[in-house]
C-alpha cells in the first residue's frame, strides 16, 4: 500500500474515533480540569417483539425500526409468522346431510409494511401506531378469499396502541383491516404483541 494511501487511512480512523468521543460526550475545559457531561438518552428506536394475529395472520415474530433515530416517526416492520394447521367441518342445508372435514396443513407467512407512531401527550409511554403494508402466505389464505394457491398475497392496515413497560419492554395491542385479491375482511382482525426495546 502507497505511504500517501496509508496515511489517509489513519487520518480518516482518527477522525471517526474523534467524532464518535464527542458524540459520546462533551466536555467544557476549565484550567487543570475536563468536565464531561452526561451522555444523551437512548433513543429506542428499535423494537423485536412476538405478535399474535394481525397482519402475521397467526404467531409471528417481528423488527421493528423508527427511520429518525428516535422512538417515534416514520418506520417499517418486517416479520416472520407461523399459522398452525387446523380443521374446518360444515355440512349441506338439509338436515340429513353428511358433515365434511377439511385439513389444512400449516402456513408461514411474512408480513412487512410502514408504520408511523406518534405521542399524543408529553408522555413517552403512551403511542400510537398506523401501519400498512402487505403479508406473503406460502398456501391458501381462506381466512380471506376462497381461491384456492399455492400463496396469497394480503393487504393490511392497522391501528395499534403501544405502551412501554420500564426502559426496555413494549407492549402492542391493536387491530388490522386484512383484504386479499378477491376478498375484504367484513371485521378487523385484533393483534396483540410483547417486545423489547434497544
Amino acid at each position: 500500500m502507497p505511504i500517501r494511501s496509508f496515511i489517509t487511512v489513519i487520518a480518516f480512523f482518527i477522525g471517526a474515533l474523534s467524532a464518535t468521543a464527542q458524540t459520546s460526550f462533551s466536555s467544557d475545559t476549565i484550567p487543570g480540569k475536563r468536565i464531561y457531561r452526561k451522555k444523551e438518552p437512548h433513543s429506542y428506536n428499535q423494537v423485536a417483539y412476538i405478535n399474535a394475529l394481525g397482519p402475521g395472520c397467526g404467531v409471528s415474530l417481528h423488527y421493528d425500526i423508527r427511520f429518525n433515530g428516535t422512538y417515534k416517526g416514520l418506520g417499517a416492520r418486517i416479520g416472520f409468522g407461523y399459522v398452525p394447521p387446523y380443521k374446518e367441518e360444515y355440512s349441506g342445508r338439509e338436515l340429513n346431510d353428511p358433515v365434511h372435514t377439511n385439513y389444512y396443513k400449516g402456513k408461514t407467512t411474512l408480513p412487512f409494511g410502514l408504520n408511523y407512531v406518534l405521542t399524543p401527550s408529553h408522555k413517552r409511554a403512551h403511542m400510537i401506531e398506523f401501519g400498512l403494508g402487505l403479508t406473503y402466505m406460502s398456501g391458501d389464505s381462506l381466512w380471506y378469499d376462497e381461491v384456492t394457491t399455492t400463496y396469497t398475497w394480503l393487504g393490511w392496515m392497522s391501528v395499534n396502541y403501544r405502551r412501554t413497560i420500564g426502559k426496555h419492554l413494549l407492549m402492542r395491542v391493536g387491530v388490522a383491516a386484512m383484504a386479499s385479491k378477491s376478498y375484504v375482511a367484513p371485521f378487523p382482525t385484533p393483534e396483540w404483541g410483547m417486545g423489547f426495546r434497544f
